[in-house]
């Protein structure tokens, strides 16, 4: 047996030898141990070595380290499992919470969050199904809000423009259309396209210089003569400056400030003339005329005509004022037409009778046309409307009243075979103190608000009054009426 590390280390006192692992003579590896022998006696009698073959331990090492492996690996697939389940069971609400939040970006809030997973997860899903809500209602809030904008610009009779920083047109609404006659689509165009009037060009362009509000009355004249007030704002944003441009139509109200003018002017002139008169009369009175009796009879039949003609102009412009704000009082009554007719011509018969007119009255009913309102007022109308024809008709012609009736209105025109009225006139004869033949009225004594009396008359009774007429031939006034107010 040949010595080794072991022996050596026994030898040199050392209560155990090991070897180590070393290769045996067999080629194979081997780890031996030697320890001392004693007898009883304490002499040392000799070493005993032990040796162990190896094979074995490396079949068990071996076999460990594929135990180790396949656990190992086992132990991978399976916290792969179980981390797929988790990161799945977690992602599936979370991809739920992703599917609720992108409809609701693209405006759908009827997708709720439903999940019961995590108290963490459940908490952020009811975050975002409040906030699904939270946003329907603003949402339906500003829907609202625009669709009662967009119906109140659609009913303004003020037309609204709005122009973004480059000049173009962002928004116009229906009456900016009507007020300047636009019959196409100018939203994105510039505004140099919505009109050719060079007063409202003007304006918009200063305005965008300066960068300050203006308003100015403007004419424009194309597709028809109007009168606006524009107003202009400048509105700051984020994406530059952006303007407001008002519209407001003030050609009736500039041709109603005329009328009154004009009334005013024309009162005045029509007052002082009677009053005039009567002043002059009667300081030739006072000077001595009234010891010349055909003198004092001559002018005090003048100051009587005169004075009548001062208090028919009053009671005109009264009847008139009244008529206007609809203060009218009404008495319903049953009115027989044709015999309200009849009495009006019996009225004005002496001045027909004078000019030698022929006075016809016509109906397509067989039976008395019948209605009902305020005989005194109706009666008021026939006699403004007939002493006109009489007016201005001359000697020989005729005068027909003709009487319709339907189911729900009776119609009574008056036709004359009169001068006529030129058709430029034909718009403007319902105004107070207009006269087409101003030499003819006046010399009759007429105040000029007859036809204006009449009209007023006529829409308070719920009518309405219209008028066709060729020059030189004659005219015919319409007027509609209701059966029953």
């Amino acid at each position: 047996m040949s010595s080794g590390k072991e022996i050596l280390n026994v030898l040199e006192g050392e209560s155990i030898g090991v070897s180590g692992i070393v290769t045996g003579q067999a080629g194979k590896r081997e780890y031996r141990v030697a320890v001392p022998l004693y007898n009883g006696k304490g002499e040392f009698l000799g070493i005993a070595r032990l040796t162990h073959q190896l094979d074995e331990l490396d079949s068990l090492e071996s076999q460990l380290t594929q135990s180790v492996f396949v656990f190992s690996f086992v132990s991978i697939v399976l916290a792969s499992f179980i981390a797929l389940h988790l990161t799945n069971r977690v992602s599936r609400p979370l991809k739920q919470i992703e599917t609720v939040i992108n409809r609701i970006s693209e405006g759908d809030y009827s997708e709720y969050y439903m999940g019961v997973d995590y108290p963490e997860i459940m908490e952020l899903g009811n975050t975002v199904n409040k906030l699904a809500d939270s946003l329907e209602e603003k949402n339906n809030t500003i829907l609202q809000s625009n669709d009662r904008l967009s119906a109140l610009l659609d009913r303004l009779i003020i037309g609204v423009v709005l122009l973004d920083s480059e000049r173009r047109i962002e928004m116009m609404n229906p009456a900016v259309y009507q007020i300047l006659g636009i019959d196409e689509n100018l939203l994105a165009h510039s505004f140099l396209e919505m009109s050719k009037s060079y007063g409202l060009v003007q304006i918009i362009q200063e305005t965008y210089q300066q960068k300050t509000n203006k308003n100015e009355e403007i004419h424009i004249y194309h597709p028809k003569e109007r009168i606006l007030d524009v107003n202009t704002m400048i509105i700051p944003d984020i994406r530059g400056n952006q303007m407001i441009v008002l519209l407001y139509d003030i050609t009736e109200i500039r041709r109603l400030e005329k009328v009154r003018t004009d009334f005013v002017t024309n009162a005045s002139h029509e007052l002082r003339t009677p009053v005039t008169a009567l002043k002059g009369f009667s300081e030739v009175l006072l000077d001595g005329a009234l010891d010349n009796p055909q003198l004092l009879r001559q002018f005090l039949e003048i100051m009587y005509k005169e004075s009548r003609r001062l208090e028919i102009l009053v009671n005109d412009i009264l009847d008139l004022s009244r008529a206007e704000q609809r203060q009218v009082p009404m008495k319903i009554e049953k009115i027989i037409l044709n015999d309200a007719v009849k009495a009006c011509f019996q009225v004005i018969k002496p001045q027909a009778d004078e000019k030698g007119l022929k006075l016809r009255l016509l109906s397509n009913h067989p039976t008395p046309v019948v209605l009902e309102g305020d005989q005194s007022r109706l009666e008021q109308v026939l006699n403004n409307l007939i002493y006109n024809a009489v007016n201005y008709t001359d000697k020989g012609g005729k005068i027909s009243v003709l009487l319709e009736e339907t189911n729900e209105e009776v119609i009574f025109h008056v036709a004359d075979t009169g001068i006529g009225i030129p058709e430029e006139n034909l718009g403007r004869i319902f105004e107070r103190f207009y006269r087409v033949d101003k030499g003819r009225s006046r010399n009759s004594g007429g105040t000029g608000l007859g036809l204006s009396i009449v009209r007023y008359l006529v829409q308070n009774m719920n009518g309405s009054i219209s008028v066709k007429s060729t020059l030189g031939l004659g005219s015919t006034f319409t007027v509609r009426l209701p059966k029953s107010l």
